[in-house]
C-alpha cells in the first residue's frame, strides 16, 4: 500500500507538471497515462529540456495516490489564453479537485508588474474566470475537497481566486508554491469590501510553500498568515540563480560526482524537507522588495514594469499579452528610483552583506557547505519524544511526592534541628522547580508535533 500523502504535496507535484509544457494530455486520463504517453518524446522520457520535471513526476507517479490523479478542465481547452495555463486534476472517486495554475506563461510578466500597484490585473480575473467555470462545470459540491494551488504567478493566481471567488463556501485550502503578494490597494479593496473578519476567514485559507533562497515570494505584500508558511529546502549550485525559483529544486539532491569531480542535481518523487527559515539570498530579496514598496505607487509600478520587461524580453517577447509596452518615464523611474534602493539594500543593509560575502565563499551551495544534512520531520517521532517527556515528569512528580513525605514522618522531636530534615526539604524545592520545567517542555514539544502534524494532514482549524 502507497505512503498517504499531505495535500500540500500532492499540490507541489502537480505544480511541476504544469511546466511540461504538454497540452495534448487527453482529458480524463490519470497523471500515469499521461507520463507513458511521455516515456518515449524527446523533450521528456528522451532526457530534453522537460527531463528534470518528468523525472519528478514519474518518480512521483509511483504513488498511486498522484498516479491515479485523473486531469480534467485543461483551459487550453476552454478557449483560454497560453498565459492562463491552468488545469484540473480529481481523484478517482471525485473526492478531491485540484485546480492547478501554472507560473508565467507567455507575455504575463508585466502583468506581474503591474500586480504591485494595481487592485486587480487582466491574467488574474481570466484565472479566476477559470476556476469558477471548472466549479460550475464540474458542478463540484460541499462534500467534495476543493484545492487551488500553483507555483510563481500561478501561486499568485492561487491567492487571487480564494481572495476573490464567488463559491467560497466550496474552496477549502489554498497552496501558494512561491507565489508573489498584491498592492496594498488589493489588500485594502478586499478589507472593505468583506469586513476585517471575514477578510481574515480568507487569509486563513491561505498557506505558503517557498523554496529557502526564493526571490519571487516575498514580492508585493503577503497576504498568507505568518504560521501558515514554512521554507523548502532547494538545493542548487550558485551558478543557477534561476534555479532558486525552480520548483523541480525543492524535489532535488545534489550528489559530488568523484570521476566529473563535481556535482550532479538528481531529482526524486518526494518534496525536500523544512529549513525552517529563509536563506541568505530569500532574506535579501524580502529586504529589497520591502524597499521597492515602499515607493510611491507610481514610481514602483515604472521600476516594476522595467524589471518584468526585461524578463519577458529575456524569452523573446517584446510586449505583455495584453499589449502592454515599456514606456520612457518607466526607465527613469527605474533609473531615479529603482537603482539607488538595490545599492542601498546590497551595500548598506546586513542581508545584502550577507548575501555577497555567501557568494564569495567556496561553498557550492548559497550559505550551505556541500556536505549539509537536512532532516525530515516526522510528527509521529516528535509525539513519541513528548510522550516519553511526559512520563518522566510523571515519575519526577511522583518522587517529589515522597520526598514530601519523608519529613511528615518523622517524629517532631527529631526534627527540631535536624540537618537531614532542611537539606530534604530545600532538595524537594529544586526538584519542583525542574519538574515545571520539564512539564513546560512537554507542553513546547507536544505543540511542535502538532503543527507538524497538521502540515502533513492539513487539518484546517
Amino acid at each position: 500500500m502507497s505512503e498517504k500523502l499531505s495535500e500540500a504535496e500532492i499540490s507541489m507535484v502537480l505544480d511541476t507538471f504544469m511546466y511540461l509544457d504538454y497540452k495534448e494530455a487527453r482529458e480524463g486520463t490519470s497523471l500515469n497515462m499521461i507520463l507513458k504517453d511521455l516515456e518515449n518524446l524527446a523533450d521528456y522520457g528522451g532526457g530534453g529540456v522537460h527531463y528534470g520535471e518528468y523525472t519528478v513526476l514519474k518518480k512521483a507517479a509511483e504513488n498511486e495516490e498522484i498516479g491515479s490523479l485523473i486531469i480534467t478542465c485543461q483551459s487550453v481547452n476552454m478557449g483560454y489564453d497560453s498565459g492562463t495555463c491552468a488545469c484540473t486534476f480529481m481523484t478517482p472517486d471525485e473526492s478531491s479537485i485540484y485546480v492547478v495554475y501554472r507560473g508565467t506563461g507567455d507575455g504575463e510578466w508585466p502583468d506581474n508588474g503591474i500586480g504591485m500597484t494595481s487592485a486587480s490585473t487582466i491574467q488574474q480575473e481570466r484565472a479566476l474566470s477559470y476556476f469558477e467555470q471548472v466549479v460550475e462545470t464540474l458542478d463540484i459540491k460541499d462534500s467534495q475537497r476543493l484545492i487551488v494551488t500553483g507555483h510563481s504567478k500561478g501561486g499568485n493566481k492561487a491567492q487571487f481566486v480564494t481572495m476573490e471567488t464567488k463559491y467560497s463556501r466550496l474552496l477549502d485550502v489554498c497552496y501558494s508554491v512561491d507565489g508573489q503578494g498584491f498592492s496594498e490597494k488589493a489588500i485594502e479593496e478586499w478589507k472593505a469590501r468583506y469586513g476585517e473578519r471575514a477578510y481574515r476567514s480568507r487569509t486563513e485559507k491561505l498557506y505558503g510553500i517557498h523554496g529557502e533562497n526564493d526571490y519571487v515570494s516575498v514580492l508585493g505584500n503577503s497576504i498568507i498568515p505568518q504560521g501558515h508558511i514554512r521554507y523548502i529546502e532547494t538545493p542548487v549550485e550558485k551558478n543557477n540563480f534561476a534555479g532558486y525559483h525552480d520548483i523541480k529544486y525543492m524535489f532535488a539532491t545534489l550528489i559530488y560526482d568523484e570521476n566529473s569531480r563535481g556535482y550532479i542535481t538528481v531529482f526524486n518523487g518526494r518534496k525536500n524537507g523544512d529549513v525552517g527559515r529563509q536563506g541568505e539570498l530569500g532574506e535579501y530579496a524580502a529586504l529589497l522588495s520591502a524597499g521597492v514598496m515602499e515607493l510611491q505607487p507610481e514610481k514602483r509600478d515604472g521600476c516594476a514594469a522595467v524589471i518584468m520587461h526585461l524578463m519577458e524580453a529575456s524569452s523573446g517577447q517584446k510586449k505583455g499579452i495584453n499589449g502592454e509596452k515599456l514606456k520612457i518615464t518607466d526607465l527613469k523611474d527605474f533609473t531615479l528610483q529603482g537603482i539607488p534602493v538595490i545599492a542601498q539594500s546590497l551595500f548598506e543593509e546586513e542581508e545584502g552583506r550577507r548575501l555577497l560575502k555567501s557568494y564569495l565563499s567556496r561553498d557550492v551551495q548559497l550559505g550551505k557547505s556541500s556536505f549539509d544534512i537536512t532532516c525530515q520531520v516526522n510528527y509521529q517521532i516528535l509525539s513519541g519524544q513528548a510522550e516519553a517527556l511526559n512520563q518522566t515528569a510523571m515519575h519526577v512528580q511522583n518522587l517529589l511526592e515522597e520526598m514530601r513525605e519523608v519529613p511528615c514522618n518523622i517524629p517532631k522531636y527529631m526534627k527540631d534541628g535536624n540537618l537531614f530534615c532542611r537539606r530534604l526539604e530545600r532538595t524537594a524545592d529544586e526538584v519542583e522547580k525542574w519538574h515545571k520545567k520539564l512539564q513546560k517542555a512537554v507542553c513546547i514539544q507536544e505543540n511542535i508535533a502538532s503543527n507538524y502534524q497538521k502540515w502533513d494532514e492539513m487539518e484546517i482549524v
